[in-house]
């Protein structure tokens, strides 16, 4: 079977591209063939390559038809169907949060995946039907992912995995408060690993969610689930059941991640229920089920796959690119945009012609006053020259550095071009005009 997978990324170990990864080794080792699309390629994309992979960052590139299509991420799920439009696709939600995980329908996808119960409610609440829809919980390659040896009686070394940095100071707080010294990965660290799975055998208590989480426990630490989002508590024998059916994410964060209740998880720190924890994700999350539930969920769509009506197909991607295709009616483009990029609401355009005259003047400023260093340099120059009489050296040098002046002054008019756009200049220049009558 040909699966083609699409992803936002395939660079630093995201929680999306750690399933890519696991999921695509795993089809290869059954014996599948994958391919593997995502806009922006990374150290990992490199990896999977050295691995077999055919990963591209251009739907050209794929040149063989797919026999199914998983698609994970909107933008590049709708690459996919667009190019291949005769071909079953599913699509795996993996955020209850981010809308540009949130599903949309269309008749190509036949089948939706939810990775835990908020995935699920929110494919739910977007129209997806419950009869089309599984539940694959996160998975730990157990290759990778040793168990380490038996915690201490107390905990000594502590590691906080995140994304977001919001609660940072209050785990940084709880860890010196209880005497273990705290060490931190993760995008919002600045510092990443390669090596998390041989990183982690040397950690007694790790703070993080989801993924992550999952990944610390099987490992054997002990486990406090908690981000900038919310806390949830410490990993126990008792909740890890129905902690799992949330991915240790998102909908188990409750309570705010205080000091207070940072300190009250560490100190329920218990080796032995942490050592339950682990075999019980050992045993329930290993990827080799994962892998056998997402071909299972394959073959029931290749075997179900009755034909797609043209017209209806192509109405549904044209809807895709209506929401999500940048245009000026804020509709779901904009929200995906802003998750992506962080980009602000665009400011008013009286806003926007204030920024830019001040801009403007600045640079004028700085361009008058170089233009009077100039004529100072200059008469400068002549003055010497002349003191000088005819001395060819001190003439070339005078010559250069005038070339070099004007050169400068040059850069700094490119530089008003370039910050301040032709509109705005012309709205400025009919102002000063209008002032000036």
């Amino acid at each position: 079977m040909r699966i083609l997978i699409t992803n936002l990324s395939l660079s630093r170990n995201s929680g999306s591209e750690a399933v890519v990864e696991l999921l695509a080794d795993g089809l290869r080792g059954a014996g599948h063939q994958t391919m593997l699309l995502a806009p922006t390629l990374g150290d990992m994309a490199d990896r999977m390559r050295r691995r077999g992979h055919h990963v591209v960052d251009r739907i050209a590139e794929i040149v063989e038809r797919p026999d199914v299509i998983h698609a994970q991420h909107l933008t590049p799920c709708l690459t996919a169907l667009a190019r291949f439009p005769d071909v079953p696709a599913v699509f795996s939600c993996h955020s209850a949060f981010f809308e540009v995980e949130a599903p949309m329908l269309h008749p190509q996808i036949r089948h939706w995946i939810a990775v835990d119960e908020a995935c699920r409610a929110k494919c739910l609440s977007r129209g997806i039907p419950a009869d089309q829809m599984s539940l694959v919980y996160n998975a730990v390659d157990l290759n990778r992912f040793k168990q380490r040896p038996p915690l201490p009686a107390r905990p000594a070394r502590g590691l906080l995995l995140t994304k977001n940095f919001e609660h940072q100071a209050a785990v940084r707080e709880a860890c010196a408060r209880s005497g273990i010294q705290l060490d931190e990965l993760g995008p919002a660290t600045g510092r990443f690993s390669q090596q998390l799975e041989q990183d982690l055998l040397g950690y007694d208590i790790v703070f993080a969610t989801a993924r992550m989480a999952i990944e610390a426990a099987a490992v054997g630490c002990s486990v406090v689930v908690c981000d900038a989002r919310g806390f949830a508590g410490l990993l126990s024998s008792a909740n890890m059941e129905a902690w799992r059916r949330f991915n240790l994410g998102v909908g188990l964060l409750t309570k705010p991640t205080t000091v207070e209740n940072l300190l009250g998880a560490i100190s329920g720190f218990d080796a032995n229920d942490a050592a339950a924890v682990s075999t019980y994700f050992r045993k329930a999350a290993g990827d080799a089920y994962f892998v056998e539930e997402h071909v299972r969920i394959y073959d029931q769509v290749l075997r179900s796959d009755r034909g797609l009506n043209p017209d209806e197909r192509a109405l549904a991607t044209a809807v895709w690119i209506e929401e999500i295709g940048v245009s000026h009616p804020r509709r779901r483009w904009f929200h995906i945009v802003k998750e992506l990029h962080g980009w602000p609401d665009a400011p008013e355009l009286a806003t926007l012609l204030a920024q830019s005259h001040a801009n403007s003047r600045v640079l004028e400023k700085l361009g008058e006053q170089i233009a009077r260093t100039q004529q100072l340099v200059l008469d400068e120059a002549v003055s010497r020259a002349a003191a000088l009489g005819d001395n060819p050296t001190v003439l070339s040098r005078v010559e250069e550095q005038l070339s070099n002046l004007s050169n400068f002054v040059d850069e700094i008019k490119r530089l008003y071009n370039g910050m301040i756009p032709l509109f705005i200049r012309k709205l400025l220049l009919r102002a000063r005009k209008g002032v000036g009558h």
